[in-house]
């Protein structure tokens, strides 16, 4: 009988997997999670046995089932994270409090996204049922002052239109670029795109024509260059359920992006000579 593989995201497999794992059984009586009590040791050891279940590797990089691992380890801190997060902003705390939080939401992001480049099938209505099951599995039915579907939701929606950006540059042969790190996400960057070997310019990249317009209004009050802030130039009909666009629609689509990109990349070089 011919064995039916496993969808890379059943959460019953992955809660199971980790539940009965010898990681598990170990990170519950690590020094770490022993001042915990037993809601909190059950959580940090879900998160360490996660990490270490996500270690499993072919050809160096990670299963399919290894991504699922990483997300879900990923998953204790995103949720926490959110929640300081919105008590900061009532709070009207300083950006440098927030930080902590914002990178762990930004490793939360960065785990996902790799997930979904790894798995070119998924469908994004896939991974969100996943996130919000695995988050069940892992905290109940906890009362928050947020609403954690749309906290994910707007996570996916941002990433999908990144990566569709990424798909429209690969139709500009005058245009490199360079994904941005954790780091680089938490100073406001997406993407880095050079023109013709200028120097990388930071980009902003927006899911939405409100979005992008908010953020550059913003930016020019607080005295930053708002052309680096970019509109995906898309909708989110145009990923019929999916991550990416189709290759016609990214073609399309590309011409005017790529007037965008122009557009930064010589206000920025402007800037910098202005400055010099």
């Amino acid at each position: 009988m011919t064995e039916v593989n496993k969808h890379p995201l059943d959460t019953s497999h992955i809660v199971y997997t980790v539940g009965t794992s010898e990681a598990y059984v170990h990170a519950r009586n690590q020094a770490e999670a022993l001042d915990l009590d037993d809601s909190g040791r059950r959580r940090a050891a879900i998160r360490m046995a996660a990490t270490a279940l996500s270690g499993e590797q072919e050809s160096g990089y990670l299963t399919p089932e290894g991504h699922a691992m990483n997300v879900t380890a990923h998953l204790t801190d995103f949720s926490d994270s959110i929640q300081q997060l919105h008590e900061l902003r009532h709070q009207h705390a300083h950006h440098k409090e927030k930080l902590p939080a914002l990178r762990k939401i930004s490793e939360f992001n960065h785990a996902v996204k790799d997930m979904v480049d790894a798995n070119p099938s998924l469908t994004f209505d896939e991974v969100l049922s996943f996130i919000l099951s695995m988050n069940q599995s892992i905290n109940g039915n906890n009362n928050t002052s947020y609403n954690f579907e749309e906290e994910v939701k707007q996570v996916l929606v941002g990433m999908s239109h990144e990566i569709a950006f990424e798909q429209m540059l690969g139709y500009m042969p005058d245009i490199e670029y360079k994904e941005a790190t954790i780091e680089d996400d938490l100073a406001g960057t997406d993407m880095f795109v050079s023109m013709n070997g200028s120097p990388m310019v930071s980009i902003d990249i927006k899911a939405s024509l409100v979005r992008a317009q908010h953020a550059k209004d913003k930016a020019l009050y607080l005295g930053y260059n708002p052309d680096r802030i970019i509109w995906s130039r898309l909708s989110n009909r145009d990923f019929n359920g999916f991550f990416r666009i189709p290759q016609d629609v990214a073609e399309e689509r590309a011409v005017a992006l790529h007037d965008d990109l122009v557009r930064a990349i010589n206000s920025e070089t402007v800037a910098v000579e202005q400055v010099a």
